[in-house]
């Protein structure tokens, strides 16, 4: 039953008035092996008398494996039968902050929802730390490491990152579903970072050189030539 009576003044609801009234104990019945407490009360509201079913609750030892980066962990925690478990449920365990991201049943079955009792096995993941794999390309040389960083550390395309005494640019960063070149977004929501060497001061240079085009200073074929000669008709 899903009102419990209260200890003070016995209120409870009468399923006659279907009222919250006080309610008189007329006789009390304790089950064996403290499963629970049969009551008959007479509600003082109306006078009907109604039986209270009180039933204890059944302590359950609940598994776990608890997925932190490449490490699983196995956990157990004790806990009432009637306990729910919902995908999604953020709850701590050796200190840390774990999210449930798979109810595991006997069967096939895939629930988003599972009494403590049908559980066989609850998978969480940690997620009070993100990592996130970065990967380096030079040219036609890559490799890649991984990084540990809070949630909502937030990360920018364009963003200098300095790596073993290197100046590197964060290229693009990836979902998992989607890539980005100009936005951001925080490390909860990144599956990898990629990176690219910056130009050096002399690639800079250059490019400027060539985006100013021929007539603006950029070298061609004949240019001291053409120099020469727009000077001395100036001149003239």
């Amino acid at each position: 039953m899903d009102d419990e009576v209260e200890e003070l003044d016995h209120v409870t609801r009468c399923p006659s008035c279907n009222t919250r009234q006080a309610h008189e104990i007329l006789k009390e019945k304790q089950l064996k092996n403290d499963a629970g407490v049969d009551y008959l009360l007479r509600c003082e509201g109306c006078s009907n008398i109604h039986t209270v079913i009180f039933r204890s609750k059944k302590p359950v030892l609940v598994k776990f494996t608890l997925s932190d980066g490449a490490d699983s962990i196995p956990y157990e925690i004790e806990v009432d039968d009637d306990e729910i478990f919902v995908l999604g449920d953020e709850f701590e365990a050796n200190d840390l902050l774990w999210r449930i991201t798979r109810l595991e049943t006997d069967g096939d079955a895939k629930p988003r929802v599972l009494e403590a009792g049908k559980v066989k096995r609850v998978w969480a993941t940690r997620i009070d730390l993100a990592r996130i794999k970065r990967t380096f390309s030079d040219g036609d040389i890559s490799f890649s490491d991984t990084i540990e960083v809070e949630p909502e550390k937030m990360f920018s395309c364009g963003t200098i990152v300095k790596h073993r005494g290197e100046t590197w640019r964060i290229r693009a960063l990836h979902s998992g579903t989607a890539r980005t070149l100009t936005g951001k977004m925080e490390a909860r929501n990144i599956r990898r970072i990629f990176l690219h060497r910056p130009p050096t001061p002399e690639e800079i240079a250059e490019r400027k050189k060539l985006e100013r085009g021929n007539w603006k200073g950029q070298d061609f074929p004949g240019r001291e030539e053409h120099q020469a000669k727009w000077h001395g008709d100036n001149d003239g």
